[in-house]
């Protein structure tokens, strides 16, 4: 992509939103981040938090994770906010630029699109036989005309030389993930003499569980036969 297109610009934007760099770069904040810690499905308050990570990855696709309610590690984490390097050569603000910089590059190669970066809004990622990254971004269509800046995000995955963007998208409106209906975790198997941990939604009897639409059960009841 053309030099002009890779420069940052700093057009205002129309909502006010943390920035991430600071976090990436070290920032008092992120020293006070807390450790997390490998949770068991003994533990309730663990299946508790399991469920609102399940919940708020599902209704947002993985790119909005809402981290200081998590005491526990779960199948993704935040780039920002790690207390550790992913890359031994690379800090996780410069791998963020990059995994950025690269899915706006290859979506204007295919799409024709003339979108510039501007800031980093909140990534989150995976080691998946390479890096996966849910990232959110502000960027500006230049092609627009004035030139509009709007947050985009990107769902990616590099190894190696090897890039692949599974989402490029405008970032739904608070009303489009509102909408999106979240059906509950497939069961947990935890231990081989016991039945597995079923997730579902609370009946007429059961306690809801704090922030979380969903109730769990040790006895194995509602588990579906063909599971």
């Amino acid at each position: 992509m053309a030099d002009s297109l890779l420069m940052e610009v700093n057009y205002r934007r129309p909502e006010k939103i943390p920035k991430l760099d600071e976090d990436c770069e070290g920032s008092e904040s992120s020293s006070k981040q807390r450790v997390v810690k490998w949770g068991k499905a003994e533990d309730d308050e663990y299946l508790r938090q399991y469920l609102l990570f399940h919940y708020q990855f599902q209704k947002t696709q993985g790119f909005s994770i809402k981290w200081e309610q998590f005491d526990y590690n779960f199948r993704s984490r935040s780039m920002g906010k790690s207390p550790n390097e992913i890359s031994e050569r690379k800090s996780n603000a410069v791998l963020i630029r990059e995994m950025t910089l690269t899915a706006i590059d290859k979506h204007n190669e295919a799409h024709g699109t003339k979108l510039v970066f501007v800031e980093h809004v909140e990534a989150n990622y995976q080691l998946t036989s390479g890096l996966t990254c849910w990232l959110t971004f502000w960027a500006t269509d230049m092609a627009s005309s004035p030139p509009q800046s709007k947050i985009y995000q990107a769902h990616v995955w590099r190894r190696g030389q090897n890039f692949h963007t599974f989402i490029f998208r405008l970032k739904p409106t608070d009303e489009e993930i509102e909408a999106v209906e979240v059906q509950p975790p497939s069961p947990m198997l935890y231990e081989l003499d016991k039945p597995p941990i079923v997730f579902s939604r609370p009946g007429p009897e059961d306690e809801a569980l704090p922030g979380v639409p969903f109730v769990f059960n040790r006895t194995g009841a509602g588990l579906d036969p063909d599971w």
